[in-house]
This record gives structure tokens, C-alpha cells and sequence, in this order.
């Protein structure tokens, strides 16, 4: 098992996953973000969909907000 630091908004959480990676877009659908209305950023880097991130890293994830 390993766990990742998760940044959303304002807040920080701890999110346990069952293996030493996860991909980005499983990640999202354990948060109840719609991949389509959010980007995961690691270093100030974006991530795609199909990128692991693994146990001990530190992700932000921004949601796009439509004000249409």
C-alpha cells in the first residue's frame, strides 16, 4: 500500500491507494472528480490521464470552473 499527498482547492489529503502507483485518471475517478473538469500537476508539470504517480508524491489537482 502506499499513499499520496493530494492538493484540491484550499485543502490537503492523504489518499491511500493499494499499490505503489496509480494512475492519474483512477486517482480522479477515488476523488469523485470527473477527469474531463480537472488537471493533475506534479513539479509544475501537467499530467496526462495515462501517467503513474506513485506512493510518496505530492500532486495538485486544479478543476476548471465555467462561468458560461
Amino acid at each position: 500500500m502506499g499513499k499520496i499527498l493530494v492538493e484540491v482547492g484550499n485543502h490537503v489529503k492523504e489518499v491511500e491507494i493499494k499499490r505503489k502507483s496509480i494512475r492519474v485518471d483512477r486517482l480522479l475517478e477515488l476523488l469523485e472528480i470527473y477527469p474531463e473538469t480537472a488537471v493533475a500537476v506534479k513539479d509544475g508539470e501537467l499530467l496526462c490521464d495515462d501517467e503513474k504517480i506513485t506512493d510518496g508524491e505530492k500532486i495538485k489537482v486544479v478543476i476548471a470552473t465555467s462561468k458560461g
